[in-house]
């Protein structure tokens, strides 16, 4: 009798304890989370700062990529609108120089990126602080290698014809020298207009698909490659690009490509800006109220765009 007794305290025992462990576990569990909350509730009532964009977190720059036939996107960043704005601009643009005028491309050749920015500047107001950044297909290449390749789509700038005619089926994947080729292709071979729609696709692609590593790589690769620049960006500008791009990266920017609207003039050599083009430069500067409210990516636009600011630009050209 006596071993049955305690056969039947050790069974209860047991079977207590297989039902109160999971409940003290949960409990302690339940606790240690609303303990957390506690202390984070309490930290922000404390007033533990959220770290949000300011007003400096923004960069308007001219991109040149240089050689024969320079090309040329003008590139709008804003952490506080969350938006990335690319817009192609043909090399034919007229922009005022000398006592005349000269193509984008000529001025690049004859005076660098800085004329070529205060000529932009005398076409459309652009901001008094936008900057420029100009650099060989070898540097841009090299500027682009941490990023292998990116899928681009040709389907909204070239038609199926222009396709056909240079063997590509619309999307493909593409790196810096590879893309940078075709495009020269394109530019020796159609209307100024197309060949920038073209180039808009790639760079859209580009900061699409790449978004989230440039934070930390593409102002390290600027300052590691500054010898081979021709830029006005100074340290300081360096750091405000990178912050502006983790904002852009954590909120999933908006990034919308276009190109200048004009049409090529074949008797002057030149592109001329139609009457939209100022709208569309002002534009360019600017977040839709449809991209302002979703703050998600929207799809790239073949459509122009505009800009916005004051003529300026700098003289002297430099390296970082």
């Amino acid at each position: 009798m006596e071993t049955k007794g305690w056969k039947s305290f050790w069974t209860a025992l047991w079977v207590s304890l297989l039902v109160l462990l999971p409940l003290v576990a949960g409990t302690a569990v339940l606790a240690q989370r609303q303990a957390a909350g506690r202390v984070r509730a309490s930290e922000q009532q404390s007033g533990v700062p959220v770290r949000m964009p300011r007003e400096e977190h923004h960069l308007t720059l001219l991109a040149c990529v240089a050689g024969e036939e320079p090309a040329f996107v003008l590139l709008y960043l804003n952490a506080g609108q969350n938006c990335i704005h690319l817009l192609a601009v043909p090399g034919q643009l007229a922009v005022p120089f000398s006592d005349g005028e000269a193509s984008l491309a000529d001025c690049y050749a004859a005076a660098g990126p800085a004329r070529c920015l205060q000529g932009l500047g005398a076409v459309f107001d652009l901001p008094e602080d936008a900057h420029y950044l100009a650099a060989s297909p070898e540097t841009l290449d090299a500027l682009c290698a941490g990023y292998g390749s990116w899928r681009v789509g040709f389907s909204g700038a070239l038609s199926p014809a222009e396709l056909a005619r240079f063997e590509q089926s619309g999307v493909g994947d593409w790196d810096a020298a590879s893309a940078h080729a075709f495009l020269r292709e394109l530019d020796a071979a159609l209307a100024p207009e197309t060949a920038a729609a073209a180039r808009a696709a790639v760079w859209d692609a580009f900061f699409r698909q790449n978004l989230d590593l440039l934070p930390a790589a593409l102002p390290e690769t600027l300052r590691s490659e500054s010898g081979a620049l021709l830029t006005d960006l100074t340290a300081p500008d360096l750091l405000t690009l990178e912050d502006t791009l983790e904002f852009l990266a954590n909120g999933g920017a908006a990034v919308e490509s276009a190109v200048l609207p004009g049409r090529y003039d074949r008797r002057s050599g030149f592109y001329l800006p139609d009457e939209g083009a100022d709208e569309a430069v002002q534009a360019f500067f600017n977040v839709s109220e449809r991209a302002a409210a979703s703050g998600a990516q929207s799809a790239s636009s073949s459509a122009p765009y505009p800009s916005t600011s004051v003529p300026g630009g700098q003289e002297a050209e430099s390296s970082m």
